[in-house]
């Protein structure tokens, strides 16, 4: 029989909550208490599917400044006192692409005297056990693509009585010592750097650690599971006890959100390919070659020698892993360059003259076969016409040819996403917006079939078909095949809307459901001018999506990368699951129905045992304090592709600054004066794509007479305090991004009215009549942060009055007051919500008075303008009402 920390390990594994257990721990009734863990195993399992989240803490290591590095403290106020058999697991992994990998995983420190060590030694590439002044006698050997590509199990036991150590790794007895520690031990511990006394030491791995777990005498007492999304803190599952963490990286947080990790502006037109096996990203420009490679966090661009012949509107790229070189190419010309990085220049493989300058085949599909090696192009739009030709390319003869389809499962369509399975014979196509004929005018729409493209036979097989959801969508170009749990990675978006977002689907390939996972990024859809693609890095273990929008005024092309670490958490409550959900939500519901059933025999039986001394209200120790589940008939509806109604959530930024949750209610009173210019100091550094604020711009704005140790203290806690608060709010975020702080916002569910003024007074050659009126409708409540006074903050006011005043005038010198005056009086008002003495808009306000009839009205209007023009400036205004009305 194993034991309890065993099972609490498998619990962990098979991805249920580990608050069901604590009843449990406590207990001494072994036979009774694993065969309910055993059963829970048992039901859950076979719920679970794909829902499993990543989670731990992320250690920052040699590579960065020593005050960087991350620590965390599991006693930070008072020793953890045991006695007995004592045993410390958890699990461990290095993470890769770095250079420097020596430093303590832990230090076990008892009445500030004896130490007991775990330590990587990157020169032997060993772990090391240290037992006050030695080494133990053995040394903890890990095969490298273990250590960084999975989670490790570590065991320590430490028989106090005998003075007797024991440390397993994956179940495997590694070391046997002796130690020197107190039967009554109490001690501190820490893994990472720390401070303490003079034990300190910053010296500190780059790892992955999580699940620490502490027992005594076989039973577990404290749980850590370090699956926190942010803050300093680290809560256990058992007790509620509280760690404390210097400079985090929560490994939630990185499989949750999509981090921006570059972007650029390329002159022209662009196209895009990647390479997974170095993965690189490569984007093709009019006159440039940019490259971000992924490992190592570097983007770079190299200008053409010459650019390539066939790089005409609309062309598209490919990395060849058979030939190892990049390609560009031109369906519609049967033109195809092929790039030589030595060289730095392009060379025409094949070209056919035509007048087609833009192709006829916008987002097309493509894929290498390992079965001729030849690349395929499918689908595409051009020229009022959907389609669902298949063009072959073969690298090794040049040739073109267009493959003949069998069937007629295939439908014309754009906007498709396809991936290949690991042989690279058979495509998988999901999606796309097309019509039955090809012709734009006969009823388009949007497709949510997954087919299945063989190359061998060239034939397509419909594997199923989704159910349409209540808003369509369309696909980015790839999907992403994980053929190991059967199933792909895909963007979607809402293409009927300009400000739209790139939602990440995990979906079966075998039955028609699928699942949000990963936050939402922020994408502007305009047809053949954007573009959005997915690839996957192995080695890396990153998602990245790459997304251009091509602007033709200035005839540049905007370029983001985007990076989520793999496999991406499932949002729980954006889930979205077909058929199949009523299935799982059924098998979950059975599950449930049996823990009740054990929890009521188990409790039933200790309860007779004591005499009946408990309580019936320990009954619910043991249950669960998550929410459940969504179920079919409660679960919300992918908020992600809402666009109506309005969010509730909402925050103000015009008048007093407002703050309003997801459920609309005020928690404005949560920010404190420090948290609040905390908030406002990042968010309005983070809108309308600036880079946000550095550690020591902040520290020198909020915590001027504090020491850099001292204020960054006070940095990393304001910090965690003002994280709750948005999490409060939703759809928003703090992220670090190159050394900036900043406020990630979701536009789409938050609505902030300074980033609606900021997109209406960016783009004043757009301005229409509702424009106008919904700028109006956002000054109207006062003036920028009314009642908000910093020394910071004077250039935001200032620019933002005399941005709105030259909005509204610049609109107003385009009308004609004849055509409707009504509209100039309201547009004059808005401008003296931000300057009372105005001259031109007084001008424009009695001549549109006047023309109505109005003349009275605009003597009155006219009079007290001279009133509050004198007051303010302490002279007459000169111009008499008779010349302003001519």
């Amino acid at each position: 029989m194993k034991g309890d920390a065993q099972i609490v390990n498998q619990y962990r594994l098979a991805g249920g909550t580990t608050r069901i257990m604590e009843g449990f721990n406590r207990s001494r009734s072994s036979f009774l208490r694993r065969s309910f863990f055993f059963t829970v195993i048992a039901l859950l399992s076979a719920t679970v599917s794909l829902r499993a989240q990543s989670y731990g803490l992320r250690f920052v290591g040699q590579e960065e400044m020593q005050d960087n590095r991350t620590s965390l403290d599991l006693a930070p106020e008072k020793p953890l006192c045991l006695d007995g058999n004592l045993e410390l697991s958890f699990d461990l992994s290095l993470t890769g692409g770095y250079k420097t990998y020596f430093g303590y995983i832990f230090r076990m420190i008892q009445d500030d005297a004896q130490n007991l060590d775990l330590l990587y030694d990157q020169k032997s590439l060993n772990f090391k056990m240290i037992i006050g002044e030695r080494f133990s006698q053995s040394v903890i050997k890990i095969d490298s693509a273990h250590l960084y590509h999975h989670w490790n199990h570590f065991k320590l036991q430490l028989d106090l009585k005998s003075q007797a150590m024991r440390v397993y790794v994956n179940d495997r007895l590694v070391i046997t010592d002796k130690i020197h520690f107190k039967e009554r031990s109490c001690f501190k511990l820490f893994f990472g750097g720390n401070e303490f006394n003079r034990f300190k030491s910053k010296d500190v791995p780059p790892m992955n650690l999580k699940d620490i777990i502490l027992s005594e005498n076989d039973e577990p007492v404290y749980h850590w599971p370090l699956n926190e999304v942010g803050g300093i803190t680290a809560k256990d599952d058992i007790s509620g006890r509280i760690a404390t963490v210097k400079n985090p990286v929560w490994i939630k947080s990185l499989h949750n959100e999509w981090k921006l990790t570059d972007q650029l502006s390329l002159k022209g037109r662009t196209s895009v390919a990647f390479d997974p096996k170095s993965e690189t990203v490569y984007v093709i420009g009019s006159n440039a070659l940019y490259q971000y490679a992924v490992r190592n966090r570097q983007g770079s661009v190299q200008l053409h020698k010459n650019p390539p012949q066939s790089f005409f509107l609309g062309s598209q790229a490919i990395y060849n892993p058979y030939t190892a070189r990049l390609y560009d190419y031109f369906v519609d010309q049967k033109a195809v360059s092929v790039y030589d990085p030595v060289s730095r220049s392009w060379t025409a493989e094949t070209i056919t003259p035509s007048p087609i300058k833009v192709t006829e085949y916008w987002h097309a599909n493509q894929f290498i076969s390992s079965t001729d090696s030849a690349l395929y192009i499918l689908g595409g739009y051009g020229q009022l016409t959907y389609k669902n030709r298949i063009h072959r390319y073969r690298f090794a003869t040049r040739q073109w040819e267009t493959v003949p389809t069998i069937d007629n499962v295939y439908t014309p369509r754009y906007l498709a996403a396809l991936g290949v399975n690991p042989s690279a014979d058979t495509a998988y196509l999901i999606g796309g917006y097309g019509s039955l004929t090809g012709e734009q005018m006969l009823n388009p729409k949007s497709n949510y079939d997954l087919l299945e493209y063989r190359v061998k036979d060239n034939t397509f097989r419909k594997i199923y078909e989704l159910n349409v959801p209540k808003s369509d969508f369309a696909f980015a170009n790839s999907l992403v095949i994980d053929p190991k749990a059967k199933v792909f990675y895909g963007l979607i978006f809402p293409n009927q809307q300009f400000k739209s977002q790139l939602q990440l689907i995990r979906g079966s390939l075998s039955e028609p459901r699928y699942e949000l996972v990963g936050h939402s990024i922020p994408y502007q859809f305009h047809d053949i001018h954007s573009y959005s693609d997915l690839y996957y890095c192995p080695i890396s273990q990153k998602l990245i999506a790459v997304v251009l929008y091509r602007n033709e005024p200035n005839n540049t092309t905007d370029v983001k990368l985007y990076s989520i670490s793999f496999p991406p958490n499932t949002l729980e409550t954006h889930s979205v699951p077909d058929q199949q959900s009523s299935v799982n939500y059924g098998l979950l519901g059975l599950a449930f129905l049996g823990v009740g059933v054990l929890v009521f025999l188990y409790y039933r039986k200790n309860k007779n045992r004591r005499g009946g001394s408990r309580k019936k209200a320990e009954m619910a120790v043991g249950l669960p304090e998550e929410k459940p589940l969504p179920t079919p008939e409660n679960r919300p509806a992918a908020r992600a592709l809402q666009t109506e109604p309005t969010p509730k959530a909402s925050i103000f930024f015009f008048g007093n600054f407002q703050v309003l949750d997801h459920d609309g209610c005020d928690i404005t009173k949560s920010f404190t004066p420090l948290l609040k210019e905390l908030f406002l100091l990042l968010a309005l550094n983070s809108i309308d794509k600036q880079r946000g604020v550095p550690s020591e711009k902040l520290n020198e704005i909020l915590w001027p007479d504090k020491s850099g140790r001292d204020a960054g203290n006070n940095r990393s806690v304001n910090i965690a305090k003002l994280r709750t608060i948005l999490d409060k709010v939703g759809f928003c975020s703090l992220s670090k991004e190159s050394g900036y702080w900043k406020v990630e916002f979701d536009f789409s569910q938050l609505y902030v009215d300074y980033e609606r003024y900021m997109a209406i007074i960016n783009h004043k050659s757009a301005l229409t009549k509702q424009t106008i009126f919904e700028l109006g409708e956002i000054t109207k409540r006062g003036s920028f942060l009314l009642n908000t006074e910093y020394y910071w903050l004077d250039d935001f006011k200032a620019d933002s009055s005399n941005k709105i005043i030259n909005t509204f005038l610049q609109y107003a010198e385009k009308l004609n007051i004849s055509d409707d005056p009504e509209f100039l009086i309201e547009l004059t008002n808005f401008i003296f919500y931000y300057d009372p003495v105005n001259e031109d808009a007084i001008i424009l306000k009695c001549k549109a008075l006047s023309l109505m009839g109005k003349h009275t009205l605009a003597k009155n209007t006219f009079e007290k303008f001279t009133r509050d023009y004198k007051a303010i400036y302490g002279e007459e205004y000169e111009q008499p009402f008779s010349a302003i009305i001519d």
